[in-house]
């Protein structure tokens, strides 16, 4: 009976309305980054659709916060699930792109990162022709990336090298000629939003017999002096961390 008493009660539509506003804002948005991808647009053609995507979206959301009264549980109108949905996308896309912003505007203007800022790895194979931004760029980021340090790893080089190996390839990044011989890999990886390429190289220098030493760089092809909102420093944070588990599993198998 309660149920065919819900039925029974008028939809408020702004409130529907609304969600699929707000659904047609997140298409929008994503968008952006898509156009880029496919070469459609440039980056700030796509900064400008999800910054217009977002001012939409929160517009219908107004639609949906009147949904959220107007259609509230017990009252005389129902809607109010699409109505909260709609809200709390919206939240969502708004939280994600502030957090972006932030992210931007607070990071260093470097978008070329290395372990060994005094010597830093350079590329034999692929087609970037960047040179290390010297000690200007070795200042901001000791001062934003400290974290950013070489791995010693209680490893032979080879042995270690293969496991570097394995991790790239796991992750899917484009090899450019690796050389187990010199110890030398190359590799492009995209960006997930905006499928911008940033090369990475692994270098590895034998510590006597059973250690070694694992320097890496991540820089962004077409960067230049803007920010990439530290990308690089978390590629090469998060794979030198996979690489030391990866060497301690290693270890715990081996006689």
């Amino acid at each position: 009976m309660a149920t065919q008493d819900t039925n029974k009660k008028p939809l408020y539509k702004p409130g529907v309305i609304g969600l699929t506003l707000v659904l047609l804002a997140i298409l929008a948005a994503i968008s952006g980054p898509v156009g880029v991808r496919m070469h459609w647009w440039g980056f700030t053609t796509a900064v400008n659709i999800m910054k217009w995507a977002a001012w939409f979206g929160l517009g219908a959301s107004l639609l949906c916060l009147s949904g959220l009264v107007a259609a509230r549980p017990g009252g005389p109108r129902r809607g109010f699930l699409p109505a909260l949905a709609g809200v709390l996308i919206v939240s969502g896309l708004a939280l994600y792109l502030q957090m972006w912003k932030e992210a931007k505007v607070k990071a260093p203007p470097i978008s070329d990162i290395t372990t060994n800022p005094a010597n830093p790895p350079t590329f034999w194979n692929i087609p970037n022709s960047r040179v290390y931004g010297g000690f200007e760029n070795e200042t901001w980021q000791e001062e934003y990336y400290p974290y950013v340090k070489p791995l010693i790893l209680p490893l032979p080089a080879a042995r270690a090298y293969d496991l570097a190996l394995a991790l790239v390839k796991k992750r899917g990044w484009k090899l450019w000629d690796p050389s187990r011989e010199d110890l030398h890999i190359e590799a492009t990886d995209r960006t997930f939003w905006f499928g911008f390429r940033d090369d990475v190289i692994i270098h590895i220098t034998p510590l006597g017999a059973n250690r070694s030493r694992v320097d890496m760089r991540s820089t962004s092809r077409s960067g230049g002096s803007s920010s990439d909102a530290g990308t690089n420093a978390r590629r090469i944070r998060d794979f030198l961390e996979d690489l030391r588990n990866a060497a301690q599993r290693a270890r715990k198998r081996s006689p």
